[in-house]
């Protein structure tokens, strides 16, 4: 049964659909009774994981801290294996995250059919950021012998070249970090060059000549990278199939050959059994190179050499489905059973389906989990070993070298320390530190210490069966005393005429009795409806996921959950981070089963219970606040379809919201969004992801009727350096309808409307209702090399303005995939909190501490300070190469940049272009004086609409004293009203502009608004009227530069911007025509067609808009018979280059289309769709020369 019962596949949908779509831990015993090597060496504890897998050896009283290459399994070892199965579909990305945090190593699975696909080198950029040592797992190479039909020597080729790839992407990943790594280097040189050259100029010493500042050339070192590769012969690469139970390694036919062969060890064999190794055909005995053979046979008989991984490997695997599976054959098959020396059940050799005697067969031959977990222990670190090389990277992100001095904390965290033995010596105990990967929800009746499981397992069978009889005979007498004299139990299998009760009535009455009062923990179930908060919350428990990294963590112990966000160096500031939590109950995972634990040491993965008030998704563990926070995760996929949700009753609105923080919690991928009038969006990583969030909602959490709204895909909107197409007619009912019904104008009902005077394109002169204040403003498009670049820099500009010190930069400027989250987040103009009850998510946008750069950091406010300064270069450079910009680009980027939008970090541009007499009280956005100032937290108050949240009491506290603060400062205007006490309500309206386009309310992107001039006219006509005046004046600037900004956007030719899906597609040539049409008719694009060599499958890579793409997989395969199957990822915006407000104007134009213009305008059909769901005004002419429709009758 091993490989067919899916153990780790708990769900129902999982084992319906064949795929994992939740991580899940098993740990299970595995002894040595044999050494797999010739040589010996000490025991060695070892974690492992698989593709998510983990693994930890069981035996504490060992602490050699050797390489794991030399790692020797040893006879009579017995090691206990933990082992994480994680989903590989892109949908569930986040869970492969939160598996990999808590591993040493993984086995990652390349399907030899499908080859290197994005999702593959997705993964193995997770394990190459968390510094987990990966194994590489051939897997499906049956399907090369009987769907194929390869012959082995083929089969070794192809899989030599999938080798060959991923090492490349790999190479990729290392040149990535040593230019990272060495442009670090080269500054730190470069400064002290610099501070050398400044002391002996200062000292009067002069110059030298000679001396040259450092370049990257003459600093860049040649460094041995051949360790972080796979290859066969150092044992970190496995063959195998899982379907038939078999997989192998190098050293598995080494063992078997090296003696056979007259060779000392298997060492030596495995180094020429991988790569272009042949046979001496007149020894037999002799090993020789392609060169070799070449000049002692000739080129003829060089080509058609078989190598020795195929002639010792592959052949014989080829031989076993061939005599099993392709051409059947009885006298091979006991030939082949003989000489390998398995055991076969003649139930086995009997059946008549071939694929169960060819598994017994390979399973005998070569079982895969003995080859798995004997990889494992050879391959991947110790615990002790793991942590010692990958906690510095997630302690100290930005130096991550070992220091000369250590803390009591970080030392024993390096060495695993579980404070067992040297609690006694130590004059201080051991620190517990573990860390949570996320919250699961478990059904309550599954707990140990709520089940009866564990009871009935202390009965035998018939035990069982007479407790039965007994409760029923119970049941019986109790029923007998409560029913009236006529009636009567009838022993019959079906209900008597005369209203009696059967036993088989009484028998399934009872079960559900009992089954109901398991499931309420035994409480008795009173008539009417409960409460719903209460019923889900019976119903299902949230429990953490987590590695105990130091010390001992027991049952009834309290500790500190500290959320991300906390920092240990500012304890004080950041305490609503953290929350003191007692341990509930600790298990040990077994699939769908949990083990009760009294305590867990350093180096295991266990589950905790308990943790449900304190931790939202992730949390580090400590019982010291001063331990450095472990931080959140990041995953590799964005959450990008959004659905609103709404019960099928409303009075089950309560059991919703209840059933969302749970799901909220549970799910580490899921995003929960409450609109202002009280919409619930869930937000969710794909299709299928969203499928199965919904699928909870309705079974487990919420427990009720749920109806969801069609996918809501976030969009964009920007402007083209282009002749405006649209209708007068269509200018004035979008002015009409432009802002969202929810939008209000701040500061009161206007007594008269604003004024606007159009002037170059773009350009607007506009005057506040009450004629004190006129403004010019600039809208114009931005440089699309300065739009792309602000996009891929969200989290630089995020550290800029708020003076962030944790902040990573490549060279190369590549965005991550956290960037990508933070950039799709912003899709709507909601306020995106979780609705999560009394619990706080850590998010980036958090204001806790703002302005201020941690002096003590290592260097953070340089760091800060240094990325500005490179943005800025690189901002100036997209400016002026660009005809337009040219000129000022200097000026713009020095002086004039104010602000970005929306939320002070998007794609969008503030400039000030006033005279110098007139220019703002703050400096430039790269200048420390900007960050923290006043006008920042108000802009960003005023980026949408907020909930109510518990949670941010503190903060909104901190808000209502600043705008008191506010006040203050309004008061000393009364007397004089300057250009610098207009910034604020400038630099709101520009966020909510930015927030909320005119188009269809959704975010802008690539525009630059200039502030052109401000002038100030304050009319005498007494003090009293001019205080009023005063006091609206503000929100009437805000309404004003918002018009400004919104005539001024409709003054270019405007665009959408597309979410976009990167898809990838393998199909044989017999399908390609039917792909080739499912992506056209949903506006997709083919980006490359490849003909994989050696196979008849094309690998097409393609560009598909997310709105475009529901139900795109399930179309796709219909029509090609399942043959293709698309994989899709989320890769950014892409623009449709369509005015949505264009019609027919020219001559030629009228003469194809016609006035009413039948070809059907794509933007215009996405923005009315997204007006309408917003409840914004959409021009639709329902009827159309209407005539009275005549029939037959009068």
């Amino acid at each position: 049964m091993a490989g067919k019962i899916k153990y780790l596949d708990s769900r129902e949908d999982e084992q319906e659909r064949g795929i994992t779509m939740e991580s899940s831990g098993v740990s299970l015993y595995f002894a040595v009774t044999r050494e797999r090597k010739a040589n010996t060496a000490s025991t060695t504890t070892t974690t492992t994981t698989s593709n998510s897998a983990e693994h930890q050896e069981g035996n504490a009283n060992s602490s050699n801290e050797s390489k794991p290459e030399s790692v020797v399994p040893v006879a009579n070892t017995e090691y206990l294996i933990n082992l994480i199965d994680s989903p590989g579909h892109v949908d569930f990305s986040s869970e492969v995250a939160s598996a990999a945090r808590l591993s040493d190593g993984a086995f990652l699975l390349v399907d030899v059919i499908e080859g290197v696909c994005t999702q593959t080198i997705a993964v193995l950029r997770q394990a190459w950021v968390e510094k987990i040592r990966p194994v590489l797992v051939l897997n499906k190479i049956d399907r090369l012998i009987t769907e194929w039909k390869m012959t082995a020597s083929e089969a070794y080729t192809h899989m030599q070249r999938l080798v060959e790839q991923v090492n490349a992407v790999l190479a990729g990943f290392w040149e990535a970090d040593r230019l990272d790594e060495d442009a670090r280097k080269l500054d730190k040189a470069k400064a002290e060059w610099k501070a050398k050259h400044a002391s002996r100029t200062a000292s009067g010493d002069g110059e030298d000549e000679n001396a040259e500042e450092p370049t990257l050339e003459w600093y860049l070192e040649e460094k041995d990278d051949s360790h972080i590769y796979f290859s066969p012969e150092l044992g970190n690469v496995l063959f195998s199939s899982a379907f038939d139970g078999w997989a192998f390694g190098l050293i598995d036919f080494a063992r078997v050959y090296a003696p056979k062969l007259g060779i000392s060890s298997p060492e030596k064999l495995c180094k020429v059994l991988w790569g272009d190794y042949f046979f001496d055909l007149k020894s037999k005995k002799k090993v020789l190179t392609r060169k070799q053979y070449t000049k002692l046979y000739g080129h003829g008989k060089s080509a058609a050499a078989v190598p020795l991984f195929v002639q010792l490997c592959l052949s014989n695997i080829w031989k076993v489905y061939e005599a099993t599976i392709v051409n059947p054959n009885s006298e091979d098959i006991d030939k082949i059973i003989s000489a390998l020396g398995v055991k076969v059940l003649p139930r086995d050799r009997r059946s008549k389906d071939k694929r169960t005697l060819l598994t017994a067969i390979m399973q005998g031959w070569l079982p895969l989990a003995q080859a798995c977990f004997l990889t494992a222990i050879e391959q991947m670190p110790s615990p002790i070993t793991a942590q010692r090389q990958a906690l510095p990277y997630i302690l100290n992100p930005n130096d991550a070298k070992p220091k000369s001095e250590v803390s009591n904390l970080e030392k024993a965290l390096y060495e695993c320390n579980s404070g067992n033995k040297a609690a006694n010596d130590a004059a201080e105990p051991v620190p517990v530190v573990a860390y949570i990967s996320k919250m699961m929800a478990v059904e309550r009746s599954q707990l140990p210490e709520f089940s009866t499981k564990s009871e009935r397992l202390m009965y035998t069978a018939e035990e069982m069966r007479a407790r039965g009889r007994e409760s029923i005979r119970e049941e019986m007498m109790r029923l007998r005393q409560s029913q009236s004299p006529s009636k009567h139990i009838s022993l019959a299998g079906t209900p008597s005429e005369d209203g009696s009760i059967s036993l088989d009535g009484l028998a399934d009455k009872l079960e559900s009795k009992l089954r109901l009062e398991s499931s309420n923990g035994g409480a008795d179930s009173g008539e009417g409806t409960p409460d719903p908060e209460s019923d889900t919350s019976d119903n299902e428990e949230l429990i953490g996921f987590g590695r105990i990294y130091s010390g001992t963590i027991c049952v009834g112990q309290e500790i500190w959950a500290m959320q991300p966000k906390y920092d240990p160096e500012q304890p004080e500031q950041t305490k609503s981070h953290r929350k003191k939590v007692t341990v509930k109950a600790l298990y040990m995972l077994m699939g769908r089963e949990l083990v009760a634990l009294d305590e867990v040491p350093a180096g295991n993965i266990f589950a905790i219970r308990g943790l449900e008030s304190a931790v939202l998704k992730t949390a580090t563990l400590s019982t010291d606040t001063s331990c450095k926070n472990f931080g959140s995760l990041r995953s590799s996929s964005a959450p990008i379809v959004r659905v609103a949700l709404e019960p099928a009753h409303p009075r089950d609105m309560s059991r919703l919201e209840h059933g969302l923080r749970l799901l909220y919690q549970a799910d580490p991928c899921v995003e929960v969004e409450l609109h202002a009038s009280g919409e619930h969006i869930l937000v969710t990583a794909g299709e299928l992801h969203l499928e199965r969030c919904l699928k909870d909602l309705r079974e487990r959490f919420a427990k009720c009727g749920i109806h969801a709204s069609a996918p809501l895909v976030p969009f964009r909107e920007t402007i083209m350096p282009e002749p405006a197409q649209q209708s007068q007619e269509a200018k004035n009912n979008t002015s009409s309808s432009t802002s969202a019904p929810d939008d209000e104008h701040i500061g009161g009902e206007h007594s008269q409307p604003i004024s606007v005077a159009s002037g170059p394109r773009g350009q607007v002169t506009v005057t506040t209702p009450n004629g004190m204040v006129t403004l010019t403003v600039k809208v114009e498009p931005l440089p699309h090399s300065v739009g792309n670049r602000l996009m891929k820099n969200h989290d630089t500009i995020r550290a800029i303005v708020n003076g962030d010190s944790e902040i990573s930069r490549s060279k190369s400027g590549e965005v991550s995939g956290h960037e990508t989250n933070e950039i799709v987040n912003q899709a709507n103009p909601i306020h995106s909190e979780a609705i999560s009850g009394n619990l706080s998510e850590d998010s980036d946008t958090d204001n806790d501490g703002e302005g201020k750069i941690n002096p003590d950091g290592d260097g953070s406010r340089k760091s800060v300070n240094k990325s500005a300064m490179w943005l800025r270069e690189k901002i100036r450079k997209g400016f002026k190469k660009n005809k337009r910009w040219n000129r000022r680009a200097n000026s713009v980027v020095d002086q004039g940049i104010r602000s970005f939008g929306p939320h002070r970090t998007g794609p969008n541009l503030l400039i000030y272009d006033l005279p110098e007499n007139t220019q703002s009280k703050n400096g430039p956005w790269y200048c420390p004086n900007i960050r923290g100032s006043s006008f920042t937290k108000s802009s960003e108050i005023s980026g949408g609409p907020t909930i109510s949240h518990p949670s941010f009491e503190k903060e909104d506290e901190d808000i209502n004293a600043n705008h008191d603060d506010g006040a203050e400062e309004s008061h000393a205007f009364n007397n004089e009203l300057t250009i610098q006490s207009l910034e604020e309500p400038i630099h709101t309206a520009f966020q909510l502009s930015t927030l909320s386009g005119p188009l269809c309310a959704e975010p802008l992107v690539g525009i630059a608004v200039t502030i052109k001039s401000i002038e100030i006219n304050i009319p005498k006509d007494g003090e009293e009227n001019e205080h009023n005046r005063k006091i609206s004046l503000f929100g009437q600037v805000i309404s004003t530069v918002k018009e400004a900004i919104r005539s001024g956007f409709l003054a270019w030719s405007p665009r959408l911007l597309l979410a976009m899906y990167a898809c990838d597609i393998q199909a044989s040539s017999e399908v390609l025509g039917k792909v080739y049409g499912v992506i056209s008719r949903r506006r997709g694009r083919i980006l490359s067609e490849e003909l994989r060599d050696g196979t008849p499958y094309f690998m097409i890579k393609a560009l598909l808009p997310v709105v475009e793409s529901f139900g795109f997989a399930d179309e796709i395969r219909k029509r090609t018979s399942g043959d293709a199957s698309p994989l899709l990822i989320f890769s950014g915006f892409e623009m449709l280059n369509e005015d949505p407000f264009w019609v027919p104007t020219t001559e030629e134009e009228l003469e194809d289309l016609g006035e009413k213009a039948d070809r059907e305008n794509v933007a215009r059909r996405y923005m009315d769709a997204i007006r309408k769901r917003k409840g914004m005004f959409v021009e639709r002419k329902l009827v159309e020369h209407a005539e009275k429709q005549r029939t037959l009758k009068k």
